[in-house]
């Protein structure tokens, strides 16, 4: 199942739980055996979903076996056990980001795909919070018709609607409306997003990038349809 960055993710409600940010393959058939699932703007959250728990592709989004609640329950993503696919691994076709594969190390490929441990089984909550760390910096309220540009000041368009993980309450993607004669929405990955003033949201990527979210060129950021 190889699906584009950027891919759509709703959860088995049909509910908005985030894009996807990265692909871990198996290391020794080379297959996809989970997705990294990302959402949030300032308080960013990458969850390594195994594919067991992924019902369906279909028309540029991924349906999820699961509820927004139950991601809680899964793996954050661990940049040290998750290596860069080998250079020696031709790239998969239409696809040229070879830092969006991703391989386990030994311990964790031994015990693919990920499955779930319940709370109830091993006696211990799914998320427990540090007193000591920081609190979570709450995401930006981003009102329709704020303006949109890129990282060059280029204005892109404005904001047409917002999509929240019901359970987080993270920003999962932004639907930003351009054109004025013949008007196109086009969906922004919450991780594409630099940063939000209150009027304006300055994007991480140039207008061309935008223009491929649009045109859902595979290998790029991806793209997903409006809510």
């Amino acid at each position: 199942m190889l699906v584009p960055p950027g891919t759509h993710v709703r959860d088995r409600e049909g509910k908005s739980v985030g894009t996807v940010s990265r692909l871990v393959l198996h290391p020794e058939s080379r297959e996809v055996a989970a997705i990294v699932v990302q959402q949030g703007v300032f308080d960013r959250r990458e969850v390594v979903v195994p594919l067991n728990k992924v019902a369906s592709f279909e028309g540029d989004e991924v349906l999820l076996d699961l509820r927004a609640s139950e991601l809680a329950g899964f793996g954050l993503f661990n940049a040290p056990s998750l290596k860069e696919m080998p250079d020696h691994w031709p790239m998969p076709a239409g696809f040229d980001q070879r830092s969006f594969f991703l391989v386990p190390d030994a311990w964790h490929a031994a015990v693919l795909p990920f499955q779930l441990t319940s709370p109830a089984v091993s006696g211990t909550p799914a998320y427990i919070p540090d007193p000591d760390a920081p609190q979570e910096r709450p995401e930006p309220a981003i009102a329709a018709g704020t303006s949109v540009y890129d990282n060059a000041g280029q204005r892109i368009g404005e904001v047409e609607a917002v999509d929240l993980d019901p359970a987080s309450r993270r920003i999962t993607r932004v639907v930003v409306r351009r054109g004025k004669l013949f008007r196109r929405e086009t969906t922004i990955p919450a991780g594409v997003i630099a940063s939000v003033a209150d009027d304006r949201i300055t994007l991480g990527v140039g207008a061309d990038e935008v223009k491929k979210l649009e045109r859902g060129v595979p290998g790029q950021l991806g793209t997903a349809p409006a809510a």
